[in-house]
């Protein structure tokens, strides 16, 4: 075991699993089905947020990109928004920056139309772009799933109530231009909305992910790209804001320029923990916002990862609770 980073704290475990397991994980998946990752389209959307970062009633590009990707998830570049302003015929004087007057002038459905289309043709626009299945191994009852089960729990040394509440793999497979762009896999504990592990399956609540560890697994040999990026790990600091308007949450764009980028290799394992330790109660403590991470663009062949998250949240009793089953993806 090697230690890439400590802020985060990440390890890597090189042939955590052979070759025939890692083949035999990507047929399992095949063989379940493989359907779209889910990522948000503006067609969800049901709340833009303007981001005027300096306030002056005006959104020069770099603002615009990001209220596009904070309100629909896509992630243009300035040709892209070029492109919308002249089809749309939004910027009235050519200066590229967008005035109140020029923006409420704007129908928000010929936008909203605009975007749908030209995310169609262009997939790889999306933050997220991969297939993915869900593996159960108490479910699918299959003896090599089971011996890669048991070694991830021995590799985490959890307690064994929540691994066996936690046995899901989610396998995921990126084509060309494949990626997903910086993010947590964990939400913060001063969101006010409930884990959703602790909600029933459909019931429409707003909910937040609580994944207090992630175990990754490269599960064949990238031809090109496909790292995984974290983008401020060992950093001082770090600031949201200036993050964001910098652009490098854009993996496909900024991979090189990630503090640590952890090439693919088929059968090794990287793990790292989304959230501190509250040192009072010993549990689950605050997001470590420094895991803040993503898969790199696929630029030549595919890539195939599994992932495990252990889900725990900020009520120990419950997560710890034999008569308590989360709720399943």
């Amino acid at each position: 075991m090697m230690t890439l980073s400590m802020k985060p704290q990440v390890l890597e475990i090189k042939h955590f699993l052979t070759d025939e397991e890692c083949d035999h994980m990507i047929r399992l998946a095949e063989k379940d089905g493989m359907f779209d990752s889910v990522t948000n389209t503006p067609t969800k959307s049901t709340n833009v947020k303007i981001m005027d970062m300096n306030r002056d009633t005006v959104l020069n590009l770099r603002e615009f990109i990001l209220t596009i990707e904070n309100s629909f998830d896509i992630y243009l570049d300035e040709d892209d928004m070029l492109k919308m302003y002249s089809d749309l015929g939004m910027d009235t004087n050519g200066d590229t920056d967008i005035s109140r007057k020029e923006l409420h002038s704007q129908d928000p459905k010929s936008v909203i139309d605009w975007l749908t289309e030209y995310v169609a043709k262009r997939p790889h626009k999306k933050s997220r772009m991969s297939r993915q299945s869900w593996l159960y191994p108490s479910k699918i009852r299959d003896k090599i799933l089971d011996e890669i089960q048991e070694r991830v729990i021995s590799l985490v040394g959890l307690p064994r109530i929540l691994m066996d509440k936690n046995d899901e793999f989610q396998v995921v497979q990126y084509g060309p231009k494949g990626h997903y762009h910086a993010h947590w896999d964990s939400g913060s504990w001063t969101e006010s909305y409930p884990c959703c592990h602790h909600l029933k399956t459909g019931s429409g609540q707003r909910c937040k992910s609580c994944r207090f560890m992630t175990v990754l697994l490269y599960l064949n040999e990238v031809e090109g790209g496909g790292a995984t990026a974290f983008p401020i790990a060992n950093n001082e600091t770090f600031d949201e804001h200036s993050f964001r308007m910098s652009g490098k949450i854009n993996l496909h764009r900024h991979c090189e320029e990630a503090n640590l980028v952890v090439p693919a290799e088929k059968g090794k394992a990287i793990i790292w923990y989304n959230h501190h330790l509250d040192p009072t109660t010993g549990w689950v403590g605050e997001l470590d916002s420094f895991t803040l991470h993503g898969g790199c663009g696929v630029t030549s062949g595919h890539k195939w990862i599994a992932n495990k998250w252990i889900l725990v949240s900020d009520d120990r009793d419950k997560d710890l609770d034999p008569n308590f089953r989360p709720n399943r993806t």
